[in-house]
C-alpha cells in the first residue's frame, strides 16, 4: 500500500496547476489507477462529484479516495517515480467550490432560523439539491434566500480549521456523521460551521448570487433546489432568453409577459371550448345512419370519441343500440357503443371478436378500436 498522499486541496482550493511523483500506476478495467505524493484533485465525496483535468497528457476521468490514499483514474498510463506536471478542469472545479459554499451558507442560515439539519445534498454541475429534517413554507423560503444573499454582499470570511480531538468540544458544529478524528472544519463568518472535505471558496462574494428555485415536501422535511454562482448566471442567461422570445412572440414588453400569456392562454382556451362545441355539432350533421336489427349504427368522417359519445347520447333515446364509428387511416376505425337500457358489454366482446379490435367500458357504454378495411364490411356484420 503506498504512504498517504498530501491532500492539497484540504488546505488550499485555489491551486490550479501543481507538480507531483508518481507512487504507483496500475491498470485496472481498460484505465489506469495513479498515485501521487501530493494531489490538488478532490476526490469524490459528501454529495459531489470528483474533480478531472490532466496529468501530463493522461486525462483524469475519477478521483476516489481509500484508506487514505487518494486514486485517480486516468485514460494513459504513467511511470512511476516521473515528476508530472498536474492541472484541475478549473471551471468544473470553481462552479462546484461556488454551490458547496452556497449549500453550507443556505443549510446554517436554516439551522439558525429553524433548527433543522441539513439530511441530504447532491450537487452536479447543473443543480444542487439539498434535503432539511423539517417543513418549510414559501414565506420561510423566501427568507432563507434573502438571509444568504444579504451574506453574499455582507463578503463574509470562509475558513478552514483543522481542530484537535480534545479540541472538538469546543466547537458546536454541524455534521452528519458521528466523527473525532482528523475533522476538518468549514466556518463561514458569523453563519455557520460544518465538518467537510471538499474544496470551497475564501469569502461569500465569490458565492455571487443564490437562488432557491423549487422546493417540495420530502420525507417529512423538506427538498430544495437552488442554484449559485455561474449556475445562477447561467439560469438567469436561460430565463432571459425564453423571456425575450415569449416578448417577440407576442409583441409584449418585458414587463407584461405573464399578462400577455395569461391572456393568449384564456383566449386559446376559449377558442378550443368554442372549436369542440362545433366539432360536436358538424359530427351530428355528418351522421350517416343505418338502421340495423340491434338499433342503429352511425358513421361519423374524422370523428373523436367524445364526437362519438355524443351522437350516440342523441339517438339512444329512440334506438336500443346505438354504434358509432369513424374511420381514422384507412384500417382503423374508433367506435363508441351505447345504451340507455341495456348492457353492452357482451356486444362490445364480440365486435372485438369479429374485427380483431380492443376496447371496453361500462355496463351502458364502452369504446374502442377495430381494424378493418370499409364501412361495408362492419354494415354487413350487422346484417344490413
Amino acid at each position: 500500500m503506498p504512504n498517504p498522499t498530501i491532500k492539497i486541496y484540504d488546505i488550499y482550493s485555489y491551486i490550479k496547476e501543481f507538480s507531483a511523483t508518481v507512487i504507483s500506476c496500475e491498470e485496472k478495467d481498460g484505465a489506469y489507477l495513479v498515485v501521487l505524493d501530493q494531489t490538488a484533485f478532490a476526490p469524490e465525496g459528501g454529495g459531489q462529484g470528483a474533480d478531472t483535468g490532466k496529468i501530463e497528457d493522461a486525462n483524469v476521468l475519477d478521483v476516489q479516495i481509500v484508506d487514505n490514499v487518494v486514486y485517480h483514474k486516468t485514460d494513459k498510463p504513467l511511470q512511476v517515480g516521473a515528476k508530472v506536471l498536474c492541472e484541475i478542469d478549473w471551471d468544473t472545479r470553481f462552479l462546484r467550490m461556488q454551490n458547496h459554499s452556497a449549500e453550507h451558507l443556505v443549510s446554517g442560515i436554516i439551522h439558525n432560523l429553524f433548527g433543522y439539519n441539513n439530511v441530504g445534498f447532491h450537487l452536479n454541475d447543473s443543480l444542487v439539491t439539498l434535503d432539511c429534517d423539517g417543513p418549510l413554507s414559501e414565506e420561510d423560503i423566501r427568507k432563507i434566500e434573502l438571509e444568504a444573499n444579504k451574506a453574499i454582499y455582507a463578503n463574509k470570511k470562509i475558513n478552514i480549521l483543522f481542530p484537535l480531538a480534545e479540541e472538538l468540544a469546543n466547537y458546536d458544529y454541524r455534521s452528519k456523521l458521528d466523527i473525532t478524528e482528523n475533522v476538518r472544519l468549514v466556518e463561514i463568518e458569523d453563519y455557520d460551521l460544518c465538518a467537510c472535505c471538499a474544496p470551497h471558496v475564501e469569502s461569500t462574494g465569490e458565492i455571487g448570487v443564490i437562488k432557491i428555485l423549487n422546493f417540495i415536501p420530502y420525507k417529512k422535511g423538506t427538498r430544495m433546489e437552488m442554484v449559485a454562482g455561474l449556475l445562477a448566471f447561467k439560469d438567469y442567461c436561460n430565463i432571459h432568453n425564453s423571456t425575450k422570445a415569449i416578448m417577440n412572440l407576442l409583441s409584449a414588453k418585458r414587463t407584461e409577459t405573464v399578462e400577455t400569456v395569461e391572456r393568449v392562454y384564456n383566449e386559446l382556451n376559449s377558442a378550443k371550448y368554442e372549436n369542440k362545441k362545433l366539432s360536436a355539432e358538424l359530427a351530428l350533421l355528418q351522421m350517416e345512419k343505418h338502421q340495423i336489427p340491434d338499433g342503429i349504427c352511425v358513421f361519423v368522417k374524422n370523428a373523436s370519441y367524445d364526437e362519438l359519445r355524443n351522437c350516440s347520447n342523441t339517438l339512444i333515446d329512440d334506438f336500443t343500440c346505438c354504434y358509432a364509428f369513424s374511420n381514422t387511416d384507412g384500417e382503423n376505425y374508433i367506435y363508441t357503443v351505447a345504451s340507455k337500457e341495456n348492457n353492452v358489454r357482451e356486444k362490445v366482446q364480440e365486435l372485438n371478436i369479429a374485427f380483431n379490435g380492443k376496447g371496453g367500458g361500462r355496463d351502458f357504454y364502452a369504446q374502442g378500436k377495430i381494424i378493418v378495411s370499409s364501412k361495408e364490411e362492419i354494415l354487413n356484420y350487422f346484417g344490413d
